[in-house]
């Protein structure tokens, strides 16, 4: 079973088949999928195979303490070494909210649990590669002590074209 994360608004935990409407929701927001990079959902089928790709290690959805309403989701994403071997000390960032709850604070606090987790997990370091246009989540980073490490053209979104993104990267032996 999935670790549970608690903040003090939110629950961060492993998707569930009742989560499927407030997906939706959130998934079928073309700005939150291009922010994101993924297919905006249309349909609830569509929001089902979202759902069955969130439910995979160290995802974890965002749920509303005050509500129980999902919105959004942050996934941990385990990397390579050089041989292609998998590197547990290190983690790629990503995660998707809600635009309604934009501005609010919540991924930043999201953010933060996760960084503990991490932590208590010997993650060393998480790294996060952003849109040079997406001002709103560099500033997440930033207000979790991520810091920018390079800027460079990766392939983004569905498409995978091209684009100017900047990585940002957190040592997190030192979380708290």
């Amino acid at each position: 079973m999935e670790d549970i994360i608690k903040t003090n608004r939110l629950k961060l935990r492993q998707v569930s088949s009742a989560d499927l409407e407030d997906l939706f929701d959130y998934a079928s927001q073309p700005t939150v999928a291009a922010a994101a990079g993924f297919d905006c959902c249309q349909t609830f089928e569509q929001a089902k195979r979202f759902m069955k790709d969130l439910a995979v290690p160290e995802t974890w959805v965002l749920e509303l303490i005050s509500s129980q309403r999902v919105i959004g989701n942050i996934c941990l994403f385990t990397t390579s070494n050089a041989l292609g071997e998998p590197d547990l000390r290190k983690r790629l960032l990503g995660y998707a909210l809600n635009q309604d709850y934009w501005n609010l604070g919540y991924m930043t606090e999201a953010l933060q649990g996760v960084a503990v987790w991490a932590t208590q997990k010997k993650v060393k370091e998480i790294g996060a590669v952003v849109s040079i246009d997406n001002i709103a989540s560099q500033r997440v980073l930033e207000k979790n002590q991520f810091v920018m490490q390079s800027a460079f053209k990766a392939p983004l979104g569905t498409e995978l074209k091209l684009q100017p993104v900047i990585y940002y990267q957190k040592n997190v032996t030192e979380v708290f």
